[in-house]
């Protein structure tokens, strides 16, 4: 039985034509997703009272709890985990009607992106968004994955696309963006390199490493030892456009995706360091897409897929694209 039927069954058609309304539901879906009231009274822009009564108000027209109040953790009952279902159903049908019915008017939406996708396939995106959704206000949030990974679990971001190493599970029917990792520098931080270099040579060279939260970080960190004694300076950049500022500057060398210093590499203003070890590439997918807003967010999905494609065909030698 689908939990819309489960819905109705359980509900006193009464109470459901007389008492619940539309904001009770989207208040009960966000608690449903945030498991506090306190985040989503300032989701909603409510006070916390004012959640609390509209979830009261909506426990009191069916007659049955919709919050387990003896678990020590947020819980659901069985009955709140149907309502939940169906308010999700309903705040999608919600946004079709609204999006349909005022085409014309500008609405809002939140993208977050590493930076990587940032400083690539994303200024294609919001190039295509102004062309294509001219009525659409997008809000793009670039950081890192512990930076994006909070406002992904609280619903701040319609869309989100991240690393790998998030460890958070693929959209279905998205798709991934690869970057070649290398280590680039100056030629007179590194001389005249006429071979590949094993890990232990490219560790007495002053580094440019991540911070700890950076999903290159460890890979980086293990490769070159970094618990053993360091042989040069070891400098660190707080993002990926830090570090390659100070690796233009001549700081010193850095494992970056090579896409990001593709002119300087091209024109010789730094060079690609050839290493007997290769990092492995970064993987960008699409991790989050807001169910209560999926006819937008999967527009802009769309218009996403095909500008990462567009930027991969002018850029082959760094990335890849990758369906699925």
């Amino acid at each position: 039985m689908r939990a819309i039927d489960r819905f109705y069954g359980r509900a006193n058609a009464a109470a459901w034509g007389d008492k619940v309304n539309f904001k009770q539901l989207e208040a009960f879906y966000w608690l449903s997703k945030l498991h506090s009231f306190q985040r989503v009274a300032d989701h909603i822009g409510l006070t916390q009272p004012a959640v609390s009564a509209r979830i009261s108000g909506l426990e009191d027209s069916f007659g049955v709890p919709l919050i387990d109040r003896n678990e020590a953790l947020f819980t659901l009952t069985e009955q709140g985990q149907e309502v939940a279902e169906f308010a999700e159903t309903f705040l999608n049908l919600s946004e079709q009607l609204a999006t349909r019915m005022k085409h014309g008017q500008k609405r809002r939406l939140s993208i977050g992106m590493v930076g990587m996708v940032t400083t690539t396939w994303g200024r294609t995106l919001r190039r295509k968004i102004q062309t294509e959704r001219p009525g659409e206000l997008v809000d793009f949030v670039s950081g890192g994955n512990v930076e994006l990974n909070p406002q992904i679990r609280s619903g701040a971001l319609d869309l989100a696309f991240v690393t790998g190493e998030a460890g958070l599970p693929q959209v279905a029917n998205s798709f991934s963006v690869h970057y070649s990792v290398g280590w680039v520098a100056r030629p007179d931080v590194v001389g005249n390199i006429t071979r590949p270099l094993t890990p232990d040579e490219i560790r007495e060279f002053p580094l440019v490493l991540y911070p700890r939260g950076s999903p290159l970080y460890r890979p980086v960190a293990e490769l070159i030892e970094e618990t053993r004694r360091r042989p040069n300076a070891r400098h660190t950049g707080n993002s990926l456009g830090m570090i390659c500022d100070m690796v233009r500057a001549g700081y010193g060398v850095s494992a970056v995706p090579l896409v990001a210093l593709e002119r300087e590499l091209a024109t010789g203003l730094l060079v690609e360091v050839p290493a007997t070890v290769k990092l492995a590439p970064m993987d960008v997918r699409c991790v989050h897409i807001n169910k209560a807003r999926r006819v937008q967010a999967e527009a802009i999905l769309a218009l996403a897929r095909t500008a990462a494609i567009e930027w991969c065909a002018a850029h082959p030698r760094y990335m890849t694209f990758s369906d699925g």
